[in-house]
């Protein structure tokens, strides 16, 4: 392709991105020149108020910047510990932000509140000087630290200047591995999202999917700005956002996001919006509802998962994630409500989940539920954990056991000698899946 048809692209690119920004900022925009005009007439109301107001202001910030110098020198002192000098560290200016970056460097890898304090530091300096910190962070030394911190300056930049970080992110990461690329870019959307989420929907929704990666990025981009609104309170205008897409893939992974989000503060009301969903209430979705709902109430969820028809297949996909939760407080009421649904393969999950917790507790009981799984190398793996771990807890009961089982010479002598883990050799328990 022609350089001038790139530098065409790249500038209407530039453009719509610019158009959203601000089409989004509109509001924001009108509501501040409402509140400035107010501010005005306050200040002709109110004739005793003078610029002396204006320099007392100025004191009483440069005492707090000061302060806040005092108490971060007096941390790297060991005066004060990590939590009181990052509550101050919003405080510093551009320059003191800098030149501590240059102690917190300084400080051994060894120390564990090193790597906090340079990202504190660097946000800090991110909120003025954004592409300087990201340089800086390359000098934190470890990979995941400084990933850790570009992530995190990204966000800063992102909020302040979405236009500056997008197309930085445009240029700079263009040749970076797709998992770098990706990770950084949701950190902008993340902080774009947070001041003005309708653009930076509108900025996701408008990049290219002319490839697989592009378009997961796109979407996922998109599920960050769902996600950030509804943290936010914003519930009504992201199931807006949503419902006025064209239904397809896309609408329905956002509609999942949004799920998962609000289940995570909110399940009954969360459930109820699934329901009126209808049709457009996926397996994916449903199961992401029960998970995140099993968290925090397992039993409500298993009511609602009893609610929907017996042949849905949302039931036994979601079943072994009330399990995993259920069973960490009540392994015989998680029991009888396993024993109780429609018996299937999909459920083979849900009984593993079972019977590995159950195997700490009650073997014998585990041990009945990892026979009855129906896939042949689960079942041989099932019983052979259990096995393994109910000899090294109590040998006696387990030989017991063995003794009055149907099993035959060589399933015995499998569970006697077995470690526990499975093990991928064949035997009369099963064989392993196909590769």
């Amino acid at each position: 392709m022609k350089r001038s048809y790139l530098v065409l692209g790249f500038f209407i690119w530039s453009i719509s991105l610019g158009t959203a920004y601000f089409v989004g900022l509109n509001r924001q925009l009108s509501d501040s020149g409402t509140t400035s005009s107010r501010a005005n007439a306050a200040d002709i109301i109110n004739p005793t108020e003078t610029p002396n107001s204006d320099l007392e202001e100025a004191d009483a910030e440069s005492k707090t910047a000061n302060d806040a110098s005092s108490i971060v020198t007096s941390f790297l002192k060991g005066d004060f510990t990590l939590d009181t000098a990052l509550a101050q560290v919003s405080n510093l200016n551009e320059n003191e932000a800098r030149n501590f970056l240059i102690e917190a460097f300084a400080l051994p890898q060894s120390d564990p509140h090193r790597s906090r304090f340079i990202n504190s530091l660097l946000r800090q300096l991110a909120q003025s000087a954004p592409q300087e910190a990201l340089q800086l962070a390359n000098q934190i030394g470890s990979h995941r630290d400084t990933e850790r911190a570009k992530a995190a300056i990204l966000e800063v930049w992102g909020k302040n200047d979405p236009i500056a970080a997008l197309m930085w992110a445009q240029t700079t990461l263009v040749n970076e591995p797709t998992n770098l690329r990706n990770s950084q870019m949701r950190a902008i959307f993340r902080g774009y999202a947070e001041t003005n989420p309708q653009a930076a929907f509108q900025s996701a929704q408008a990049m290219k999917e002319d490839t697989r990666a592009a378009a997961r990025l796109k979407t996922t981009l998109m599920e960050e700005v769902i996600e950030a609104q509804v943290r936010s309170g914003d519930l009504a205008n992201a199931k807006l956002t949503i419902e006025l897409l064209e239904d397809g893939d896309i609408k329905s992974r956002l509609l999942g996001e949004l799920v998962n989000e609000w289940a995570s503060f909110d399940p009954a009301n969360a459930a109820t919006y699934v329901n009126k969903l209808g049709e457009d209430a996926t397996t994916r979705i449903k199961t992401t509802l029960v998970s995140e709902w099993a968290e925090s109430d397992p039993v409500a969820a298993a009511a609602w998962l009893n609610q929907l028809t017996e042949d849905d297949p949302a039931i036994a996909r979601a079943a072994s994630e009330i399990i995993r939760e259920w069973t960490r407080y009540d392994l015989n009421a998680s029991a009888e409500w396993l024993n109780s649904l429609p018996a299937s393969p999909e459920l083979d999950r849900a009984i593993a989940s079972y019977t590995q917790r159950a195997a700490q507790e009650d073997p014998a009981t585990a041990m009945t539920w990892a026979e009855s799984v129906s896939n042949d190398w689960m079942r041989s793996r099932l019983m052979e954990n259990v096995a393994g771990n109910w000899k090294s807890e109590d040998p006696a009961g387990f030989e017991q056991y063995l003794e009055s089982s149907d099993f035959s010479v060589e399933e015995k002598e499998i569970l006697k000698t077995t470690q526990g883990g499975g093990g991928r050799r064949r035997g009369p328990f099963g064989r392993p899946p196909r590769q």
